[in-house]
């Protein structure tokens, strides 16, 4: 049977987004809202590129980062990211009372940042 997320769980996350709001620039998890309208996530941060999600997967929240499980798309030149100033509720998961083990995890979401992309005039 899958746990509950319980006041244990809301603890760790506490502790855990204290860290994760002290990470600075984009994110895993953090959203990319494209010239489109359309709205994905960081899959995954290079030091020069930025891989969005192909729309699948699902994020693990840890001590002040998030990793992504799932597809991702070609990379984006992180120059062109602009930081909205604004957050949305992202759906990541962590281990019930932080004990990993098979079928344990809890789902929660965290304010993620969202980042529109720069374009040519």
């Amino acid at each position: 049977m899958k746990p509950a997320f319980d006041n244990v769980d809301e603890e760790i996350k506490q502790i855990r987004l204290e860290a994760w709001h002290k990470a600075p620039g984009p994110r895993v998890a953090d959203f990319i809202q494209f010239p489109t309208g359309e709205l994905r996530r960081i899959a995954h941060v290079w030091p020069d590129r930025i891989q969005p999600t192909s729309g699948t997967g699902s994020f693990y929240f840890g001590h002040g980062y998030c990793s992504h499980s799932g597809g991702l798309d070609s990379g984006i030149a992180r120059e062109i990211f602009i930081d909205t100033g604004r957050t949305k509720p992202g759906e990541v998961w962590f281990f019930h009372h932080d004990s990993a083990c098979a079928y344990n995890g809890v789902n929660t979401t965290i304010p993620c940042r969202v980042y529109a992309l720069q374009t040519q005039h």
